[in-house]
């Protein structure tokens, strides 16, 4: 949980927000985003808030309080779905780009051969199965059913230390909007897999709309 806090004419964040695999935001890593006057203005929802009488600026900062808190609520009531779309789009670029996690030893599982010339990580059937609902913009609420994406991870991918590779998330930023949370993370493996990795959640459905990575 977390609190908001008005300090010089900005609002800052005390506390946690557990976002599963993508990391636990602390304190200064978790921002609201902008300061107290353009919020007033640019915020339908807190503009609305302010037509019903005297709202001070600490009055806002109970309201993103509130709507943090609750986002976080509904993220955790949903984090499996949040964990698979988060490693999906890891694997699609890692798939993309023919990332050779195994020259890290740390995402090596120990007793596989990865020199043995018929090694191909990239032949493995999963995106031959066509996940369900893992498409742009696919809601993460419960609206809409998924396949397990993470199931089919460690079944059909032994040699990919995925216990190791969550190990070594490093949640960087996250960000409050009016209508979404933002979150950049990278890995402690030299940016092995994730480089900057950039989404925005929907607060509504918690649908990813805008993932990038390296």
């Amino acid at each position: 949980m977390v609190k908001v806090y008005v300090e010089d004419g900005k609002f800052k964040v005390k506390g946690t927000f557990d976002l599963g695999y993508i990391g636990l935001y602390k304190d200064d890593m978790i921002s609201v985003d902008s300061d107290c006057a353009n919020i007033r203005d640019e915020w339908d929802s807190i503009y609305e808030m302010s037509q019903n009488g005297e709202c001070t600026d600490e009055d806002i900062a109970a309201e993103l309080t509130k709507r943090f808190n609750e986002a976080e609520e509904k993220i955790q009531k949903n984090i499996r779905m949040i964990n698979n779309e988060f490693l999906y789009r890891i694997y699609d670029d890692m798939d993309g780009c023919g990332r050779e996690f195994w020259e890290r030893e740390e995402l090596r599982v120990p007793g596989f051969d990865y020199d043995d010339p018929d090694f191909n990580f990239y032949s493995i059937p999963l995106k031959s199965k066509g996940y369900t609902g893992y498409g742009i913009g696919e809601p993460n609420d419960g609206s809409v059913e998924k396949d397990d994406f993470e199931a089919s991870l460690r079944e059909n991918a032994p040699m990919f230390n995925l216990d190791g590779f969550i190990k070594g998330i490093k949640p960087e930023s996250m960000t409050l909007w009016e209508d979404c949370i933002s979150f950049q993370c990278s890995d402690i493996y030299d940016w092995a897999l994730i480089c900057a990795a950039y989404d925005r959640i929907d607060l509504e459905d918690l649908k990813f709309m805008d993932w990038h990575n390296y």
